[in-house]
């Protein structure tokens, strides 16, 4: 029996690897360079080496946990997890990232304003001069140069 059949039946009913595990370890790798580069550069300097101590035990806490979520056997309460990170973390970013690249295509002929009362977003068409906007959420009326 080979290496990677044995690592197969080890991992066999573990939870395994996933997006989560990938953050979590790429953290721990920019702390552990964040670390290194901060001894380097203030080698006698005492404050330096506490906050290199403290990124370093802060990558190695994180390298920890993405190893034992790598290796638990604990499916649904990973899975937990994961959906956490998933819709507070990984959702509202994909959200940001989305509407910022829809706003850079459409900023030829729009533009956007927010409404000062709620804060929602109103996209108008560019090179109408002075016009009022309506927020369609609360109602409110503006007067903004397009």
């Amino acid at each position: 029996m080979g290496f990677y059949e044995r690592l197969r039946q080890f991992m066999m009913g573990r939870y395994g690897g996933d997006s989560l595990n990938t953050v979590l370890s790429t953290a721990s790798f920019v702390g552990f360079i964040a670390g290194m580069i901060g001894r380097a550069a203030a080698p006698r300097s005492v404050a330096g080496l506490i906050i290199c101590w403290v990124l370093y035990l802060v990558a190695f806490a994180l390298m920890g946990f993405s190893i034992f979520r790598t290796l638990s056997r604990n499916l649904v309460a990973r899975r937990a997890e994961y959906e956490w990170y998933r819709s507070h973390i990984k959702a509202p970013l994909q959200k940001r990232r989305n509407e910022s690249k829809i706003r850079r295509a459409q900023a030829a002929t729009h533009r956007f304003f927010k409404c000062p009362k709620c804060r929602q977003t109103v996209r108008v068409p560019k090179g109408k001069g002075k016009i009022k906007i309506t927020c369609p959420k609360c109602g409110n009326s503006f007067v903004k140069k397009s």
